[in-house]
């Protein structure tokens, strides 16, 4: 299994969209595509925004092997907060409309206590 197939299998298993993950890397869904079909690789920068999205090491999708845990708040700190942005937009999506509701009057209560 080369890169192509495991960033389209790691891609399905988080049920993420190629548009979504295009959104994220701020490449077109085209650009994805290409990435999925075996016709484009990506460069470093993209490669390593990649592997922090899904939680694996840059060794995983390029060779399929794991050599060490990924630590994500190693990364900088545009790359956690864009995907701490994407984590909460997709898990705020699947929840029910009490539950968006609560998480609403959550996050109300700590912005409340970080003015403080």
């Amino acid at each position: 299994m080369g890169f192509s197939e495991r960033l389209k299998l790691l891609r399905r298993n988080a049920d993420v969209t190629q548009d979504q993950l295009a959104q994220y890397l701020q490449v077109s869904r085209s650009t994805i595509a290409g990435y999925e079909t075996k016709n484009r690789q990506p460069d470093y920068d993209k490669l390593y925004m990649i592997a922090q999205f899904f939680h694996v090491s840059t060794d995983y999708l390029i060779s399929g092997k794991e050599s060490h845990p990924v630590e994500v708040s190693s990364s900088g700190p545009a790359i956690n907060e864009r995907i701490i942005q994407y984590r909460l937009k997709t898990v705020f999506m699947s929840l029910s409309p009490k539950s968006k509701q609560d998480l609403l009057e959550y996050a109300n209560l700590l912005a409340l206590r970080d003015r403080q």
